[in-house]
């Protein structure tokens, strides 16, 4: 009996291998240097072992500090760089963005008052943060306010990304993170871990004397700090319903909107039949705002933005702001119309977030960073992978990976692990008690909830399976000789704000 061509249709469906949704269209060669260790070994030491300060075109591997910024953009992206129009005021871009936004996140964003702005474009993710939480910080008169030693204001979140935190706080605004249960127990079944503390979220906004000193409150999609886990839509709905409830406006830091909305296609009965475009518009239904980093799903090099529904609750209780963040973008973006991007860079984003919903993609992306934490849990007792693995990077537990070694919280392992990284040609960054702790009388402090992680951020369309695969062995070989690592300590700036980019240590 022979087979038909259904029959091989079917034969060739069982395969578990599939090819990518793309194929390369530049390649860039490194210079042989880069494979020398001892060099690596002198530049790391002259860096005081701060991955930061090490030279990216030395590193012969995977460069995992950050997704954000890092992306191979498209050939379409190419392609309308090169239509880019430079003019100062209302640029071709400019227009073109305001309509993408609308189509990617829904018609309740389109600008309709013609005397006020509602999209804020910024050069990054944080100058839209900065200007958001210094216009806020104004208005309020958030400085002047106190509450014994501690900040009137306080900005809830299911959890606030360093960034985040030290510009709410650089405000005079309390930064407080309301992790999932979830995430606190470390369950490793729950898919949505990083969900709002409801809980906690009510009982702060149910006490009238609480709530006078909540202005805004604000939910990551997905929770960076708490492993880059995805908020489920349900959960997103019940923030919502309790902000409305409460009269207090509701913001999505929304950088990895699209991959959050992927994990809700795939896991939430609500999103069942949907498609990844169709899953984003219903999430942002529920805010009065977002900003962005489009380094991270704008999947772009540079740019960033902060948007207003005019409708919304943010709009209505602080009339003033979209005037104040006007004037703000002036003082220091340039004209409103480009917000210290070039227009070509406003045409790059437009085509990007066109690509980002494509569900093709964003499962091959995703299914890579599984695939990476799959490889990871091979070289190393599975539970120092933080599960589920969430959509752009792989979180190795430091509390798990350094549970049988002496290392103390104040010997700072993370940093330890990142610089050796280094010399076997990857780059990791450190996100546990270095970069959220802080110097308090003179003594460290953890971030409370406890977080302690070292982050392997993966950038998009960038690596192949073979790179990740690498930086697996690397974690490995480091992993079974974890008794060895040495310590470190702090030879600059462990007193100093964002300590973690700017710091130099030493081994002892």
């Amino acid at each position: 009996m022979r087979f038909t061509l259904d029959d091989w249709t079917s034969e060739f469906g069982k395969a578990q291998s599939r090819p990518r949704p793309y194929r390369n269209a530049a390649v860039s060669f490194r210079p042989s240097s880069i494979d020398d260790r001892e060099l690596r070994r002198k530049l790391l030491e002259q860096g005081g072992l701060n991955v930061f300060k090490f030279p990216a075109a030395m590193i012969p591997g995977c460069d995992l500090l950050t997704d954000s910024g890092t992306t191979t953009m498209t050939m379409k992206q190419w392609s309308q760089l090169l239509l880019g129009d430079e003019s100062y005021g209302s640029n071709e871009g400019y227009f073109e963005f305001k309509n993408q936004i609308v189509e990617t996140f829904g018609p309740q964003w389109e600008n309709r008052d013609r005397d006020q702005e509602n999209v804020f474009i910024f050069h990054q993710g944080r100058a839209a943060e900065h200007g958001l939480f210094t216009c806020m910080a104004a208005i309020l008169g958030a400085p002047g306010k106190r509450v014994g030693n501690e900040p009137f204001y306080i900005i809830p979140s299911n959890g606030h990304f360093d960034t985040t935190q030290a510009n709410i706080e650089a405000n005079c605004f309390e930064a407080r993170n309301l992790f999932s249960p979830d995430l606190r127990a470390k369950d490793e079944t729950s898919l949505f871990k990083g969900n709002m503390d409801l809980a906690q979220l009510e009982a702060l906004l149910a006490d009238p004397m609480t709530r006078e000193r909540i202005p805004v409150v604000y939910m990551t999609i997905t929770n960076n700090t708490g492993g880059g886990q995805p908020v489920s839509l349900a959960n997103i709905r019940a923030t919502a319903k309790l902000c409305r409830g409460y009269e207090v406006p509701f913001l999505f830091d929304a950088c990895r909107f699209a991959e959050n909305a992927w994990f809700n296609q795939q896991n939430e009965p609500l999103c069942k039949g949907k498609s990844v475009a169709e899953v984003v518009r219903l999430m942002f239904e529920h805010v009065d705002g977002f900003h962005i980093s489009l380094k991270k799903d704008g999947l772009v090099n540079i740019g960033g933005c902060l948007v207003v529904n005019e409708q919304g609750l943010l709009a209505k209780r602080y009339p003033e702001l979209r005037v104040m963040l006007v004037g703000h973008q002036i003082l220091v973006e340039g004209h409103p119309t480009y917000g210290g991007l070039a227009g070509r860079d406003l045409k790059g984003v437009v085509e990007g977030l066109k690509t980002i919903v494509y569900g093709e993609y964003l499962t091959h992306r995703i299914n890579q960073v599984r695939k990476f934490g799959a490889a990871i849990d091979e070289q190393c007792d599975a539970s120092v992978v933080v599960k589920p693995v969430g959509g752009h990077a792989i979180y190795l537990d430091l509390d798990k990976f350094f549970a049988r070694t002496k290392l103390r919280d104040d010997q700072f392992p993370g940093i330890s692990l990142t610089a050796l990284l280094l010399i076997a040609g990857h780059r990791m960054c450190e996100l546990g008690v270095y970069a959220f702790g802080k110097m308090v009388d003179g003594k460290e402090a953890p971030s409370d909830p406890r977080v302690n992680n070292v982050r392997a951020a993966v950038p998009r369309l960038c690596y192949e399976d073979t790179d990740l695969l690498s930086a697996a062995e690397a974690v490995g070989i480091l992993y079974r000789r974890r008794d060895e690592i040495p310590g470190v300590e702090v030879v600059y700036g462990q007193d100093r704000p964002m300590r973690h980019f700017i710091s130099r240590f030493r081994f002892v």
